[in-house]
């Protein structure tokens, strides 16, 4: 996979505030997506390079995809309840589509990112 260097935006995962305590912290619930939502970046035809499930109350996770040397992102804002597909460009992250999205759990997130992905995807 060719590296595409893009100006990174910040990103604030929620998890609490660090301290010297060495305690364990729960496993987000949306850990256990990545298969199903792995599964289905890749029927629409995109390969899954990371993917990230956010610490805290809101929850959300983030994914990294590569399409026809293109880079994309999809994401879930917890707090936002936006359902976000953006695209790499020189200068960052342009928005393809963004929809508003409560959390109904593994099987509308999974239909959601597949009709993202079919629907709004540049032509490449």
């Amino acid at each position: 996979m060719k590296a595409l260097h893009v100006a990174e935006q910040p990103v604030f995962w929620l998890g609490g505030s660090p301290s010297k305590k060495t305690t364990e912290r729960p496993v987000p619930e949306a850990e256990r997506y990545e298969p199903a939502l792995r599964d289905a970046c890749e029927s629409c035809g995109y390969e899954v390079d990371e993917f990230v499930a956010a610490l805290g109350g809101f929850g959300g996770w983030l994914t990294h995809l590569e399409r026809s040397g293109n880079q994309y992102r999809v994401f879930w804002s917890g707090k936002s309840k936006q359902l976000v597909f953006e695209i790499a460009r020189p200068h960052g992250w342009d928005e393809l589509v963004s929809i508003e999205k409560d959390d109904e759990g593994l099987p509308g997130f999974v239909k959601a990112v597949k009709s993202l992905l079919n629907e709004h995807t540049e032509s490449s």
